[in-house]
């Protein structure tokens, strides 16, 4: 016997093929638990965690100006 409009069809004596035993669900996050963690944080917090990082560096810059402005404007007023 031969295909019967581009589907195979199983001879009477071979058995007919199983579909194959999947898991209703994916357990692949189980095995990379960092790489999921990075999928769920970049995706919900992406801008969020950018603005946050943008604004602990400009502080740092401003407070690095401040802890240094002082000797340098004593070396000014002293001419040094």
């Amino acid at each position: 016997m031969g295909a019967l409009w581009g589907l195979p069809v199983p001879l009477p004596d071979q058995p007919l093929p199983l579909s194959p035993s999947r898991p209703d669900t994916a357990f692949v996050w189980f095995l990379n638990p960092l790489k999921s963690i990075k999928y769920l944080i970049c995706t919900r917090y992406k801008w969020l965690i950018i603005k946050i990082v943008l604004a602990l560096l400009g502080l740092l810059l401003l407070a690095l100006f401040l802890y240094s402005l002082p000797g340098y404007m004593v070396k000014k007023l002293l001419g040094a």
